[in-house]
Order: C-alpha cells, then sequence, then structure tokens
C-alpha cells in the first residue's frame, strides 16, 4: 500500500523542496480515516465526559470520567499502531502470523500487566469503588485519591500516598466504609482503676465533644462501653455515627474526643 507514495509523501522530506498540493495532501487523503477516526474517539470522549457531568452535576472527575479517558488512550494507541502498521506496508494479518510465537511469550510475560490493566476497567466503571471512598485493604486504610489502569492511590490517616495494585485489590477482602451508611466510628482509650473517673464523667465529655456535630450525627449513636475489665485496667469504648460518613469528618470528631478526655483525666490528676 505504501508503495504509491514517494519517501516525500511518507514524511521524510525535504523542507526546501515540500509542497502542500504534491505531498501534504494526497498523504492527508490516504489517510483520512485513520485521522477521522482519532478526532472522532476525541469528540465522542468530550461530548460523554459533558453530558455525565451535567447530569450529575459533577466539577470534579470520578470512576466513570476516568474509565472514558483510559478507553480513549487505548483506542487511541491501537488505531496509532494500526496506522504505523499501515505506513510500513504491513497487514494486521500478516503482522499477528509472522510474531504468533513471540506474541504467545509477550501474553504470558505481560500476563499480570494485561489482568491489572482489566481488573482496573472494571473497577472505574463498577460501583464498588469512587474517588473519595475511605477503604481498608490488609493493613493500610486511606481516601481513594485516583484509580489508574494498574494501581489504587490510597492517602492514610499519616497523609501518605499508598499505591495498590489492583490484581491486590481484587483478590483482598476490602471494606468500603463510605459504603455502609450505618457506619459506627470508635475511639478506644484505657485507664487505671486509680482514677476516679467514672462512666458518668466519661459520657459527660462525650456529649461535650459531640454537641458541635448534632446536625450532623445520627440520632442514638452515641454509646460509652466498657470493652474488658481487668484488675488494674478498663478497656473502654466510644462510639458514633455520621449521617452520612466523611473520612475527614470522623477524624476531626475522634480528636476532640480525645481532648476532651485528656483534659479529663488532667483534672482528675490534680484533685489526686
Amino acid at each position: 500500500m505504501c508503495g504509491k507514495f514517494s519517501n516525500d509523501t511518507l514524511g521524510i522530506v525535504n523542507l526546501h523542496r515540500m509542497n502542500w498540493n504534491e505531498d501534504i495532501f494526497p498523504w492527508l487523503r490516504y489517510y483520512r480515516h485513520y485521522i477521522f477516526l482519532i478526532f472522532a474517539a476525541i469528540a465522542l470522549r468530550l461530548l460523554i465526559v459533558a453530558l455525565y457531568r451535567k447530569r450529575k452535576k459533577l466539577k470534579k472527575k470520578d470512576n466513570f470520567i476516568i474509565g472514558i479517558n483510559n478507553v480513549t488512550l487505548v483506542v487511541g494507541l491501537i488505531w496509532l499502531f494500526m496506522f504505523v502498521l499501515n505506513l510500513l506496508g504491513i497487514t494486521i494479518r500478516e503482522f499477528f502470523t509472522s510474531i504468533t510465537i513471540i506474541a504467545a511469550a509477550l501474553a504470558i510475560v505481560f500476563r499480570d500487566y494485561i489482568v491489572n490493566g482489566l481488573n482496573g476497567m472494571i473497577m472505574m466503571f463498577g460501583d464498588n469503588y469512587r474517588i473519595g471512598d475511605y477503604i481498608e485493604i490488609g493493613d493500610n486504610k486511606g481516601i481513594i485519591e485516583d484509580l489508574t489502569l494498574m494501581s489504587v492511590h490510597l492517602k492514610n490517616d499519616e497523609d501518605n500516598t499508598v499505591i495498590i495494585p489492583n490484581n491486590h485489590i481484587a483478590s483482598s477482602v476490602v471494606i468500603n466504609y463510605s459504603k455502609n451508611p450505618r457506619h459506627f466510628s470508635t475511639v478506644d482509650f484505657e485507664l487505671t482503676t486509680v482514677h476516679s473517673i467514672n462512666p458518668e464523667r466519661l459520657e459527660q465529655a462525650m456529649d461535650k465533644a459531640l454537641k458541635p456535630y448534632e446536625a450532623i450525627l445520627r440520632e442514638d449513636s452515641q454509646q460509652l462501653k466498657v470493652v474488658e475489665y481487668k484488675t488494674d485496667i478498663i478497656h473502654y469504648r466510644m462510639r458514633f455515627g455520621l449521617k452520612k460518613y466523611e473520612h475527614s469528618i470522623s477524624r476531626e470528631i475522634k480528636q476532640e474526643l480525645y481532648r476532651e478526655l485528656l483534659e479529663l483525666i488532667e483534672v482528675d490528676k490534680k484533685k489526686n
């Protein structure tokens, strides 16, 4: 197919002798199908994303938009690959026939990457995980910052970014706290029996810390209970539930509870 054009037509041109009518326009006409499909894919992506944003009233990107962007990228790379083969005068059948053994070997070598990418696509277009969700996988907890074809990026409680391969997430037990409307946040602590802080005073401290957040707390979700009672230590647990779980708010409330608890212990020390 390439024999119809000279080297100048294919792009190996002498800039001083370049002629649009003889060199550029014939090249554009011959490959117009590839050029049209690339621009059509880009235009379709922009249209789909714009309609989706309008329907969902989104300002930031979410899973679906990331998935569409990656699909467009993959399609673009496939068309670019076919375009290069066409430039070299090689048909798709000839290419795959000539590298059958090599392709099989590459498929085995890159199997994990391929499966990783497929799992990434499933997560992007699925509903199990969303950007902004707070999840727990193994020893890692954090907010999903980004989804890619290869991995999920989490920001943990120490504000460090943790990168987890999609294969690991697909084969592991994952707890998505943001998907549970009845999720309870808990604060565990221990007091020695020498302290004169009784449960009533702890409940008062808890009520004081939670009072500014009454509007976003579920009714009757606040609770203080004894988890374990030992000879010299009492293990307590405070819990509360948000109407709509947000990890940043939950962490803020926990900090207030710990602050009230520390103040209570300081007061108790001064008395003793």
